[in-house]
């Protein structure tokens, strides 16, 4: 892909907006922190607005004059951070080191998040656990994702910290507010050990989806559905979607109660129905239970199954997800 101004505005450059007093008087200031780009005004959204607008004229003059421009995330400070990451994977660990040190005095988290990795892996110095979770902890401040992440997989892991499944699964929820793939599907497969828990599974499942749309291979092995889509060309059942949204429920659960459930509990199964969307397309995740729950091929091998049944009660319009 071309990377002109369209190909830059189009990318998801983080933005900040704070309350506070500041040359407009009390106001909203607005700032993308991959560049030194700031704009206030007393509406928040015109704060954005206008900040947006310095992003463009920005973008476009760097670009004629023939500059690099950051990633999303890199920060201002962008081109000494790949120095530092081009020093690291020719295995410079003495030059990568002494780069993100230096970024640190910067507050770049990225920077002590990585200082954390090497820490964790013995490269160009010493392993460490206890430095390394000093340095994720110090970049944790910042909401780093892979910070979050790694603390998270410490303590999961009782890797130089005792076990704490609960500051695991906090560390992860953070890093998921990033959309952290890996710890998308961690949270998920951690939250979905006991399926006893509505609100857990509810959480856990949205978290192995969010993993499985972005390609993890081991969530895609584990939801069902993910592949597929609804066929929208085909005859609408127009009395089913002419229902309420509870009574369009009730037909659901009686089609589960009736043709789907039976099966899965002669194996020692079972299955819930976790949530029904109606608008603006039909979507409905279910979750195995018993012998079923956890096992990758439950979310295929039964996956014909439920669609069938679920695709004769509505139509085939319909978007279904299983775990």
């Amino acid at each position: 892909m071309q990377k002109d101004l369209a190909y830059y505005l189009s990318l998801d450059y983080p933005i900040e907006c704070y309350a506070g007093e500041y040359e407009v008087g009390d106001a909203y200031l607005a700032q993308f922190t991959d560049f030194d780009i700031k704009a206030s005004s007393e509406d928040y959204d015109e704060a954005i607005e206008i900040a947006q607008e310095y992003l463009k004229s920005h973008i476009k003059l760097e670009l004629e004059l023939g500059h690099e421009l950051p990633n999303p995330g890199e920060g201002v400070r962008f081109m000494e951070h790949r120095e530092a990451l081009k020093a690291y994977r020719n295995r410079d660990f003495e030059k990568a080191m002494s780069l993100w040190e230096e970024e640190v005095k910067h507050k770049n988290d990225q920077a002590m998040t990585n200082i954390g990795l090497m820490y964790l892996k013995g490269e160009g110095v010493e392993k460490d656990f206890i430095k390394a979770r000093e340095w994720f902890e110090k970049a944790s401040e910042y909401g780093n994702d892979s910070a979050n992440y790694n603390l998270a997989l410490m303590y999961q892991t009782k890797l130089g910290v005792e076990e704490d499944q609960d500051a695991a699964v906090n560390y992860f929820r953070r890093a998921v507010e990033k959309n952290h793939q890996g710890a998308n599907f961690r949270l998920g497969l951690t939250l979905l050990k006991d399926r006893t828990d509505n609100e857990r599974v509810k959480e856990g499942f949205e978290c192995m989806l969010n993993a499985a749309k972005s390609g993890h291979p081991m969530a895609l092995a584990q939801m069902g559905g993910v592949d597929k889509e609804p066929n929208i060309s085909c005859e609408p059942n127009n009395m089913f979607r002419s229902y309420s949204k509870e009574k369009q429920l009730e037909v659901i659960e009686d089609a589960i109660d009736r043709y789907i459930r039976p099966i899965l509990i002669k194996d020692g199964g079972d299955i819930t129905l976790l949530d029904y969307i109606n608008e603006p397309e039909i979507e409905i995740r279910l979750a195995y239970q018993g012998n079923c729950a956890g096992c990758s091929m439950a979310s295929t091998s039964t996956y014909g199954i439920i669609m069938d049944t679920l695709s004769q009660v509505i139509d085939k319009n319909i978007r279904l997800y299983v775990i």
